[in-house]
């Protein structure tokens, strides 16, 4: 289990994030992107997972900037609740959280990042954007195709739901012919399929894709 901690900004804004630590000397570190639901049970369960992998996590409150202490679940009323903060977000004030979020796991090693729907698309343009970076993965990324002239300058894994009807497969033939060199894998899945809280998680799908993450991430960290 981890615990919250506060992360400052290079503008000076304060954010929440929650960190957990590696029983044992960490492998690297990880900066892992919230949902549109905020730092919320589902977040830290991940984190508390990569760490029991022997990674220093860390998962920065990217919404406190619209409203702090966002911690959503997954009704309907949620979704439009998480995709209103969404919107009320801009790129250059995520880059720079996201960034104090970065800084904060250089302790551990390399550092890479991962994130879900919104947060693959973070994890994508922070992979452009932030300097440092060792490795990017992404799932399910909601705004990928906005964001895919944007080229990684670090090693990018990128991972798709067959039955995602938000971000169809015919998106990872157009991210892979505008990069080549990154790795894209599509699951017999639908959106949201590594959250077990989630109506559309499949156990399979998530393993797997999980197994593949922690194998990038032992090869670039």
């Amino acid at each position: 289990m981890g615990s919250m901690t506060t992360l400052t900004a290079a503008d000076g804004h304060t954010l929440a994030a929650y960190i957990t630590e590696p029983r044992g000397a960490a492998k690297g570190g990880l900066v892992v992107i919230q949902e549109i639901f905020g730092v919320n049970g589902h977040i830290r369960s991940v984190c508390d997972g990569f760490a029991a992998d022997g990674y220093y996590c860390v998962a920065p409150a990217l919404f406190d900037r619209v409203q702090p202490g966002v911690d959503l679940g997954y009704s309907s009323d949620d979704v439009a609740k998480g995709r209103d903060l969404r919107g009320r977000m801009n790129w250059a004030d995520c880059m720079k959280d996201v960034t104090a979020a970065v800084t904060a796991a250089t302790g551990a090693g390399r550092v890479g990042t991962v994130g879900y729907c919104y947060g693959g698309g973070v994890t994508w343009l922070a992979a452009a954007e932030i300097p440092g970076l060792s490795a990017s993965v992404g799932y399910y990324g909601g705004p990928w195709a906005e964001l895919a002239d944007r080229a990684p300058r670090c090693p990018a894994l990128l991972h798709f739901g067959a039955r995602d009807a938000m971000i169809p497969v015919s998106l990872a033939v157009d991210l892979k012919a505008k990069h080549p060199t990154i790795a894209c894998h599509v699951y017999e899945a639908d959106h949201g399929f590594n959250c077990d809280q989630r109506v559309h998680y499949d156990a399979f799908a998530a393993t797997l894709a999980r197994r593949r993450t922690l194998a990038f991430f032992e090869a670039l960290l």
